[in-house]
């Protein structure tokens, strides 16, 4: 039998309250799980045999899902902001804190994308080239010529604001 909609609304009057209890065990958005998992049962073209079981399982794989998936961003974003703070404590030497993302700015998205990709992301070259749909070696090519291109909008900065190193 196929899924119909009066059988997905039913089984959200009846469950929807325990699914989002259940889901809340590993997520803060239990709500979208049980959403994405009656999405998934309309999506399917036989209705399970045991629909109310199919569904706690679906919940269940989503929430740990995002579960996992929020930890990893909250790392990630700790991760960031810790170098963020260490970037602010390290002298710049000849570029002028407020000019940088002036400068990035400045750069075609392609170049910027590889600047940031390079510095801030840890990536390999070859994760790069995947990322980018190019190969390694023209992603790295394409880095330094957009360092340089970055270089030549940081210099009037450092020169007119007299931060720049003695030749």
């Amino acid at each position: 039998m196929p899924v119909d909609a009066r059988l997905i609304g039913d089984l959200l009057d009846r469950h929807g309250a325990a699914l989002e209890l259940y889901a809340s065990q590993w997520t803060n958005c239990p709500e979208d799980c049980v959403q994405e998992a009656l999405v998934e049962l309309a999506r399917q073209r036989q209705t399970p045999e045991h629909v109310v079981a199919w569904l706690y399982r679906v919940v269940r794989n989503r929430a740990m899902n995002a579960g996992r998936a929020a930890r990893r961003r909250v790392y990630h974003e700790q991760i960031a902001a810790q170098q963020a703070r260490e970037r602010k404590r390290q002298p710049l030497g000849d570029v002028d804190r407020l000019s940088l993302p002036e400068s990035l700015e400045a750069l075609d998205t392609g170049d910027r994308e590889l600047i940031v990709l390079r510095l801030w992301s840890e990536l390999t070259w070859q994760q790069i080239g995947e990322l980018t749909d190019t190969s390694s070696s023209s992603a790295q090519r394409r880095y330094v010529a957009a360092l340089e291109k970055l270089k030549q909008l940081l210099e009037p900065t450092c020169l007119t604001n007299m931060i720049c190193r003695p030749s």
